[in-house]
């Protein structure tokens, strides 16, 4: 048999008031040491079709209809949980997405490998404890004696991951699943995890399927694809036609607004306007706790830096993890105090101006904003919260100012009774944005405010950035690692390494002629289709 995994028709429910399908007669092949790349929109049921092969969907599932044949097993027919936990937990192995809550925090990486090979292998601690080290080897880890005493926080990203491909492969599966497994990842560092997940895959044999919402990533990996929209497989074929040549309106979508991302826009024609925040001699100093017998280790995460912001245009800060980029946004917010240096906005020292009037003046918007929106109180609520704060109102000025601000960031009235829970993702960050502008800041500091979300939602949330600093004349400091979204939004371009300024320049310019060998390797570790 040519496919040695076949799911058919395969359809999943969730109970409500009626059965709701979120996965409709969902069908895949693959053949030995294949590749397949399965992309959509959050929602879609791309990762929930992968949960149903490994048995790992929410109790609460209902898989209506459909078979999985893997390997001359009828899966779905197997009632023994033991037998399935043994022969799919070995021969199937899942990369998910965020490694730091996939690994037990409590457990050291050594004790984590060694139980994942122990528990499907009749060996010994001993032999255990080699095959660890070589597969931490094998994912081109150093120093692993060291990491085998390691807790997962004590290490990168790039390096949580790298256990976690570790612990995935240690019993030699047949199958790997990787489940968006460079999406919080840095450019560098998601070339590096690409590279390596291709170079396990030809070393051991596998068949790999690629979950993810980055077509760039999976046009890499991936010889075939599936596109998913709501449960529904949408398009399917060669990914090369697929991605050039799409049929369906979804996938011509997808494409285009990846494109759009990646559009190269004109060199930027600056205007002359006054400078609004000056950065000069800018330092900060972390002193990591000592070890026994050895001296505190001291880090400069932002090192003697000077920049200028000007009224009204879009900056980027760029760099890999650690360079130093969130660490000045913060000093930036005044929620670090610098070690050196000053930070002066409308030529006011940030660090001496009253909460009220910070407020005012500068608003962040973070990363993910699930985990920034308080989920027990509504969205009109957390919305006017920062009006609150700083200003007396009726309440009735305060609910025609919170709707006000709701129709600018295109959120319709009818959210402002709902909590975040009942919100997409991209919902979500449009309540983060109106509540960072409710108060009219002049500047706000934008800390990776897409990398979590669909690129159909990208575009629409960067967008809608433009928008706001058209209409209300506001500048915009952008964090990101994101090169496409840097080009998107951004006229100038700060890159930072190790705490420092490396380059700087007008964006488009800096990016397609980078002159530092730094520059060069972030653009070279960019996927675009």
């Amino acid at each position: 048999m040519n496919n040695f995994l076949e799911i058919k028709n395969l359809s999943i429910a969730f109970p409500g008031n009626h059965l709701v399908n979120t996965l409709n007669n969902f069908n895949l092949k693959l053949e030995k040491n294949g590749s397949l790349g399965i992309v959509g929109e959050s929602g879609s049921g791309k990762t929930l079709s992968m949960l149903a092969l490994t048995r790992l969907l929410p109790k609460q599932a209902i898989v209506s209809s459909g078979s999985i044949d893997f390997l001359n097993h009828n899966l779905s027919e197997i009632d023994n949980l033991n037998f399935y936990r043994n022969f799919s937990g070995k021969k199937i192995s899942m990369i998910f997405q965020e490694p730091m809550t996939a690994l037990n925090p409590v457990y050291t990486i050594g004790r984590q490998l060694m139980h994942t090979y122990m528990y499907h292998n009749k060996v010994g601690k001993k032999e255990a404890h080699h095959k660890s080290l070589e597969m931490l080897s094998s994912v081109k880890l150093s120093d692993n004696l060291e990491r085998m005493k390691q807790y997962p926080h004590q290490l990168s990203g790039g390096q949580r991951q790298r256990v976690m491909i570790a612990m995935a492969l240690i019993n030699n599966p047949s199958l790997l699943i990787a489940d968006e497994p460079t999406t919080a990842l840095d450019v560098t560092v998601q070339k590096e995890i690409i590279n390596l997940i291709q170079e396990l895959k030809e070393k051991f044999g596998m068949a790999l399927i690629f979950i993810s919402h980055d077509l760039g990533v999976v046009s890499q990996v991936s010889k075939n694809i599936i596109v998913m929209k709501r449960g529904d497989i949408i398009e399917t074929g060669k990914t090369y036609n697929v991605l050039n040549k799409p049929k369906k309106l979804y996938t011509k979508t997808l494409i285009s607004c990846l494109k759009n991302l990646n559009t190269k826009r004109k060199k930027n024609q600056r205007q002359k306007n006054n400078k609004i925040i000056e950065v000069k001699n800018l330092s900060k100093i972390y002193k990591l706790p000592s070890k026994l017998f050895s001296a505190k280790k001291i880090i400069n995460a932002v090192n003697d830096i000077n920049f200028s912001v000007y009224e009204g245009e879009t900056l980027s800060i760029i760099g890999e993890s650690g360079s130093g980029k969130s660490t000045v946004a913060k000093m930036l917010n005044g929620l670090l105090t610098p070690d050196r240096g000053e930070i002066l906005i409308s030529n006011k020292d940030v660090n001496k101006l009253d909460t009220n009037e910070r407020a005012e003046m500068i608003q962040p918007v973070f990363q993910d904003p699930y985990s920034t929106l308080n989920p027990n109180h509504t969205i009109g609520y957390i919305i006017a919260r920062p009006l609150i704060l700083n200003k007396p109102f009726l309440f009735d000025e305060l609910r025609n100012l919170v709707l006000k601000t709701m129709d600018l960031v295109g959120l319709d009235k009818g959210f402002y009774y709902r909590f975040p829970n009942q919100l997409s993702g991209g919902q979500r960050q449009r309540v983060a944005i109106a509540r960072a502008i409710i108060l009219e800041p002049k500047i706000l500091i934008c800390d990776e405010p897409t990398s979590s979300l669909d690129v159909t939602i990208q575009e629409q949330i960067l967008q809608l950035l433009k928008n706001l600093k058209q209409k209300l004349g506001i500048t915009i400091i952008l964090i990101s690692h994101d090169i496409s979204v840097v080009k998107y939004l951004s006229e100038r371009i700060l890159v930072m390494l190790d705490g420092e300024i490396v380059e700087t320049g007008d964006t488009i310019s800096t990016l397609q002629n980078p002159k530092k060998e730094y520059t060069k390797k972030l653009m070279s570790a960019v996927y675009e289709i």
